[in-house]
């Protein structure tokens, strides 16, 4: 008897766990739409921004694209204190590179969605 007391709270466990994965923008997840994605990386560009400008524009940057279904493939910290950083879309084979000045102030943040799968050995400086 036990068992039929457990059923209907299991049943109401398992329901909403479907709902809450299947459901589109599930626990305020909202995904931007793939149109939108070039329109919000102009957005986000500007110069003469402090520091903590530049990584709060990289960390917003990381969640859209994340829910957006990229792949961060790398970012690296240059000598020039310039962050570069790069993300990939399997399924539409589109790229994002941002670069973002890493210094306390005047620093400069931008961002742009290119076609293809760009390689990290594509962004770096040749002798």
């Amino acid at each position: 008897m036990p068992t039929l007391h457990l059923l209907p709270r299991r049943l109401a466990v398992a329901l909403l766990t479907l709902g809450l994965l299947g459901a589109p923008g599930a626990l305020g997840r909202l995904a931007v739409p793939a149109e939108e994605i070039g329109n919000r990386l102009t957005e986000m560009s500007g110069t003469g921004l402090k520091f903590a400008d530049c990584e709060q524009r990289l960390q917003t940057l990381e969640t859209m694209l994340g829910r957006a279904g990229y792949v961060s493939r790398r970012s690296h910290l240059g000598a020039d204190a310039v962050m570069t950083a790069l993300w990939y879309h399997p399924q539409r084979h589109t790229s994002v590179v941002a670069f973002s000045g890493w210094q306390a102030a005047d620093n400069a943040f931008s961002a742009k969605e290119l076609d293809g799968e760009v390689r990290w050995n594509e962004l770096l400086a040749t002798p």
